[in-house]
């Protein structure tokens, strides 16, 4: 049986259909690898892709006989696949945009809290013992969860090298899991009383960035506070000059 269209059809037939097998195969081995509205993005494009690969190839199928039984299914999957791509692309940019570009505060509005720096680890213990009564949720960002054991208050991130916790390199991680805090918790507040451990790990460029790009969104978006606490003695003057720009100290 001869072909009923011609090599070439045939050729970019199988290679889209190769193109989209393999955005399918990517996208499915990612599936509940993250959080929440992410891993709705991933279902989505699993989906609509399984849908389009389905189409792919009967229209492959196509090439070689049964030219007009599969039109009108082809048609539909085409069409249902380009919608829900589209869907999901337009999914991830707004998901991308709400974590990484903080909005602009609205006219008056101000955190009750803010964002603070505090020069000393001797004061960690005193700012505990004012959260023991504070009223609103705290996220500590630390190297020592045992530290908030016993407050009702306080979540914990353990920021360690080991299984368990976040990697000191992963600051995409930290500011992921900072931020769905603070969405789910209005009003709340996150310390991060690692700073030095961070910097064994990043340079304080890098942490810097971090630390600002955090509290555009804690502070100026969510209207949270941000408190980071980190011995002056690992800063150079110009370091420290860089972090009182941007946190009051406290």
């Amino acid at each position: 049986m001869g072909l009923a269209v011609p090599l070439y059809v045939v050729a970019m037939d199988l290679v889209l259909l190769l193109a989209v097998g393999y955005a399918l195969a990517f996208m499915a081995r990612r599936m509940n690898r993250y959080d929440p509205e992410l891993n709705m993005m991933v279902k989505y494009s699993v989906i609509f892709l399984s849908i389009a690969f389905v189409g792919r190839l009967t229209d492959l199928i196509d090439d070689f006989c049964c030219t007009s039984d599969f039109y009108y299914f082809q048609w539909v999957t085409y069409f249902v696949s380009i919608i829900g791509v589209i869907y999901s692309v337009v999914y991830y940019v707004r998901l991308m945009e709400n974590r990484y570009l903080p909005a602009p505060p609205k006219a008056g509005q101000k955190s009750a809290l803010g964002a603070h720096v505090v020069f000393s680890k001797n004061r960690l213990l005193d700012v505990i013992e004012l959260l023991k009564s504070a009223n609103f949720p705290v996220l500590a960002v630390t190297r020592s969860p045992g530290m908030y054991e016993g407050f009702d208050n306080v979540s914990t991130v353990w920021v360690t090298q080991v299984s368990g916790g976040v990697n000191p390199t992963a600051l995409h991680v930290l500011h992921d899991v900072i931020l769905r805090f603070v969405r789910d918790n209005p009003g709340s507040a996150v310390l991060i009383d690692c700073v030095e451990y961070l910097l064994l790990y990043n340079d304080f460029r890098t942490v810097f960035k971090f630390l600002t790009n955090l509290k555009d969104h804690v502070v100026l978006q969510h209207g949270s506070g941000l408190v980071i606490f980190v011995d002056d003695s690992v800063l150079s003057e110009q370091e420290k000059a860089l972090l009182l720009k941007e946190f009051e100290p406290l």
